[in-house]
């Protein structure tokens, strides 16, 4: 009876503990309503800023010359329109497109030439000319790889004899998903690390620059629980953040989540998680200027080699395996399959959850131990 009325006082002293840092920091954070509304803009930048990477590097600027005007060259100029995320035609004048190519504003000028129908027409082969600003060889390379496609389709169209192979596509899923959309789904994930992390090590890191980590040292507590309680408040106006981010995700991209629920789960963890890293960078810095520096920094290079362009399996088997080292990876996977129904990772979904879940005891411990030694010196 009198073990269990200890267990009992400790777990009072705990909660009490715990609720008392949760207030401390939620009255800080309505002291500092800039840094709560630069975390809520940061939401939305982020969606934007990913949108915009997404957006850029396809749809080349392309001067079209269409010398001929006759049926066979609207038709080709129709399969060009239709390669993939290539081409961004603008029909001018021969003058105007060299102008606009050397001043940088084209990636190419494709010219149809003068009789080119009536060459179509009597099987003779006509070549379509293409001059290209090389500067940059990845869209040129997206211009050359588009060129031979849209021919092939437009040959194809037409039955000419000379193409004998024809390609018989079986989908595994029920439809497409744009790049726009998948990216701006595993934006989310990058969101969370950047907001939970940030909000969270200035909680602790604030402790550090006041000096009141020092008064823990005379509590009958273990450290962490009082700083665990700034992380949950800074989590709060977190994950308020990320609701915001997926409202725009799903009005403003019209990305509609499969699984709902998974959703709010999946974000839910993934600002529980990004707060234990942010809290181990706020206990390892002590200081609250370079935390916005460092979690930026760390937050690039791990969202990328995440799975966050495409499934990170189909990169090789040595960056598909240093991504397993980031919990970005577990948390696109968890997002991509909420939002639309298809899994990136081959781990399971629940095995997805149970790594994230890890991450965090893993941060928590860590954090607890620095804390502990930090408040001993």
């Amino acid at each position: 009876m009198k073990f269990g009325s200890v267990n009992r006082d400790n777990m009072k002293r705990i909660l009490k503990a715990l609720f008392g840092g949760y207030l401390a920091e939620l009255t800080q954070l309505t002291r500092s309503p800039l840094l709560v509304f630069l975390a809520l803009i940061q939401a939305i930048t982020f969606l934007l800023l990913v949108s915009l990477f997404g957006l850029t590097g396809s749809m080349a600027p392309t001067a079209l010359i269409n010398n001929d005007n006759g049926v066979y060259s609207k038709i080709f100029i129709k399969n060009l329109e239709q390669a993939h995320h290539s081409f961004n035609l603008k029909p001018m004048s021969s003058q105007e497109a060299q102008k606009l190519l050397g001043q940088g504003r084209l990636v190419a000028i494709i010219t149809i030439p003068q009789g080119f129908t009536k060459a179509v027409s009597a099987g003779e082969t006509l070549p379509v000319t293409v001059a290209v600003d090389n500067v940059d060889a990845d869209m040129t390379d997206d211009i050359q790889r588009a060129l031979p496609s849209a021919i092939v389709s437009f040959g194809r169209q037409l039955n000419f004899p000379g193409i004998s192979i024809h390609v018989k596509e079986h989908d595994l899923l029920a439809q497409d998903t744009g790049f726009i959309p998948y990216l701006i789904v595993s934006a989310l994930a990058l969101d969370a690390f950047v907001i939970a992390g940030i909000l969270s090590a200035i909680a602790v890191a604030r402790e550090f620059e006041s000096g009141t980590f020092k008064l823990l040292s005379l509590a009958p507590i273990q450290p962490l629980i009082p700083f665990v309680g700034r992380m949950l408040a800074a989590d709060t106006i977190a994950f308020a953040g990320m609701l915001l981010s997926a409202g725009i995700v799903i009005f403003g991209y019209k990305v509609t989540p499969v699984h709902p629920i998974e959703m709010l789960g999946a974000i839910g963890i993934c600002v529980i998680i990004f707060g234990c890293v942010g809290a181990l960078v706020g206990a390892a810095l002590k200081k609250t200027l370079p935390v916005a520096s460092l979690i930026f920094g760390l937050a690039l290079p791990l969202y990328i080699d995440s799975g966050s362009l495409e499934p990170e399996r189909f990169d090789g088997n040595i960056i598909w395996g240093f991504a397993h080292l980031s919990p970005i990876y577990y948390a696109v996977g968890i997002l991509e399959n909420a939002f639309h129904g298809f899994r990136v990772t081959p781990e399971p979904i629940f095995v997805d959850f149970l790594l994230l879940i890890v991450w965090a005891i893993v941060m928590l411990v860590i954090t607890g131990s620095l804390l502990k030694r930090r408040i001993t010196r």
